[in-house]
């Protein structure tokens, strides 16, 4: 069993929709979410303690927003001292939503309002879409997206959604 360590509902449907398209059987993973960023890591040190015991693999994914992630990985990795399993801990830099916007064409698919051109060639896909005109919830449009991302290695403009697949992808259950 993969536990998944979340900060969110979203990051939790993004997840789960993703998993199920890699081929996971739903009863080889579960996913925790938490009330946020803070939340997890507050109570990161007793959650691992309890879910690794059932855990083949633990998870934890969690956005990088404005942190350095060398020392917010640190940070985490120093509360992961009573896992009782292999873990990998993975940052979304910047955020979930820049993973999104590496496939243009996910979001395309989900709006037609969306116009992929504009945010197309820009360096940096910081500035997500206002999600709310179209979705009325973030975790509904990050279920959808789910559907419709390119999961092939390395098609997805977001560097670190390709190093979070491929380790996902090298996973054994």
């Amino acid at each position: 069993m993969i536990v998944f360590l979340v900060e969110d509902l979203s990051m939790r449907k993004f997840l789960e929709g993703i998993l199920l398209r890699l081929g996971f059987e739903s009863h080889h993973f579960r996913i925790k979410h938490h009330q946020g960023k803070e939340d997890l890591i507050r109570n990161l040190d007793k959650v691992v303690k309890k879910e690794s015991k059932e855990a083949n693999f633990l998870f934890v994914l969690v956005d990088q927003d404005k942190r350095n992630c060398y020392e917010f990985k640190k940070e985490i990795k120093e509360k992961m001292q009573n896992c009782a399993c292999n873990y990998k801990i993975r940052i979304a830099c910047y955020e979930l939503e820049a993973w999104f916007l590496g496939d243009m064409d996910a979001i395309k698919q989900c709006s037609q309002k969306f116009k992929p051109d504009f945010f197309r060639n820009k360096e940096k896909y910081r500035n997500m879409p206002d999600l709310k005109k179209i979705y009325s919830r973030k975790d509904k449009f990050a279920s959808e997206i789910s559907k419709h991302i390119n999961l092939e290695s390395k098609v997805n403009k977001s560097h670190s959604f390709n190093v979070f697949l491929e380790t996902i992808k090298s996973i054994k259950v």
